[in-house]
């Protein structure tokens, strides 16, 4: 869970088609929802992450509930799938785009 400038947090959701709904869960929190439609599991996982923070900053339990995290099974499908992605678009556009860490 990061930060931005404008101090929203930036929250992974991974969407998976399921039949004929999607699902979606967040990875930072382990709040799932589903919808008909992407655009409906996009509404719904934001309402449920909403209706989740309300209810623990209201229950005064943040540190026990934020962060959540879901399986790591979840989370190495989310990054297997924003690989494909970037892999996708480097080959498409052979444009490279690099941000660095540097540790140590």
């Amino acid at each position: 869970m990061e930060s931005n400038p404008a101090g929203r947090l930036d929250l992974h959701i991974l969407i998976e088609k399921e039949g004929d709904l999607y699902s979606a869960l967040c990875l930072e929190l382990n709040v799932a929802s589903q919808g008909e439609t992407l655009e409906e599991a996009r509404k719904n996982i934001r309402e449920a992450i909403e209706l989740y923070l309300e209810d623990v900053y209201e229950s005064g339990d943040e540190k026990e509930f934020i962060p959540r995290p879901a399986p790591v099974e979840e989370w190495i499908k989310y990054f297997k799938q924003k690989a494909q992605e970037v892999r996708n678009r480097i080959l498409e556009k052979n444009v490279l785009n690099l941000t660095e860490a540097v540790v140590g």
